[in-house]
């Protein structure tokens, strides 16, 4: 039995050495914790440039919002720029891929698909070059703007940053507030119809409404409202003297009360081909609808039954 020993207390050594390296991971690939590439602070960024293989979007704040030069000047959504800062200071590595990389070119990131770039306050800059895809499926090689190192991030979190002009673009039309409205009256091809509030004091879903000579409650009166603040292009707004609308196939005239003052604006839109550009009287921008969309605002207003979809 003695002579059995000393292999019993090797064999418990090996065992127990076994169990120090696998507790310690010396037996598995080290995994690098994930890394957010950039840390901003919104309030402090004053420009945007987002370059792509599609062309080139430049973005500046104002005291308002925030304005679009590139491609085009245009009517900007802040909240969508304010969602695609969020995104970029979301972005995170999952593996450092090499620390001081000379051959740029073995990543793709001598020539960028993809540049996203801020300019804060200060004048600084902060920008991700995101090169080629890696062998591995669902990920890329990123570099971070004046940095050495190349990381592998992942193409879920690169997608939201990787926007066309019109995704910062407000493409709605027509804003107005349900509430204050008091009439609308719609004319398309010569022919025109009215809704109209009975109960001018009262907000929308409490008044009650004609639709021509029909009763209508609020309930039943305000997505005819909705349908209207709902219309939205698909296309980068364009300048109104680039596409005068006077004149044209559609007029709507919406009655409001602001402040205690009754006010109306005025939409007028013209057809050119399946396409309808709309803009406001007096307004800076003109949108291009569908006719399809046009025509089944038409139909709700004249009572027609909405037509199922297809």
């Amino acid at each position: 039995m003695k002579r059995f020993i000393p292999t019993i207390l090797l064999v418990v050594i090996c065992i127990g050495g076994f169990w120090y390296a696998s507790s310690k991971d010396f037996f598995q690939e080290k995994k690098d914790e994930p890394k957010s590439l950039l840390t901003l602070k919104q309030e402090d960024v004053k420009a945007v440039s987002v370059k792509t293989e599609e062309g080139q979007i430049e973005l500046s704040r104002t005291t308002n919002g925030w304005d679009m030069q590139k491609p085009a000047a245009a009517p900007t959504n802040s909240n969508l720029v304010d969602s695609w800062l969020d995104a970029l200071g979301l972005v995170s590595s999952t593996k450092l891929v090499e620390d001081q990389a000379t051959n740029l070119t073995e990543y793709g990131l001598d020539k960028p698909l993809g540049t996203y770039e801020i300019t804060l306050k200060d004048g600084s800059k902060q920008g991700l070059l995101v090169g080629t895809a890696l062998p591995i499926e669902g990920f890329s090689y990123v570099q971070v703007e004046g940095s050495p190192a190349v990381y592998q991030v992942s193409d879920q979190s690169l997608t939201s940053l990787n926007k066309t002009p019109v995704d910062f673009a407000d493409t709605s039309p027509i804003k107005i507030e349900n509430d204050k409205v008091q009439s609308v009256k719609m004319t398309w091809k010569g022919q025109s119809w009215s809704l109209s509030k009975t109960d001018k004091d009262k907000v929308a879903a409490d008044a009650n409404w004609k639709l021509g000579d029909k009763e209508l409650k609020g309930a039943d009166a305000s997505p005819l409202l909705d349908q209207l603040i709902f219309l939205h292009s698909s296309e980068l707004p364009q300048a109104a003297a680039q596409k005068p609308t006077t004149g044209g196939e559609l007029k709507l005239e919406i009655a409001l009360t602001v402040d205690g003052k009754d006010v109306t604006d005025v939409y007028e839109g013209k057809l050119s081909g399946e396409q309808i550009w709309l803009a406001k009287q007096g307004g800076q921008w003109v949108y291009s609808l569908t006719a399809e969309d046009i025509q089944g605002l038409a139909d709700a207003y004249a009572g027609k039954p909405a037509k199922p979809a297809s």
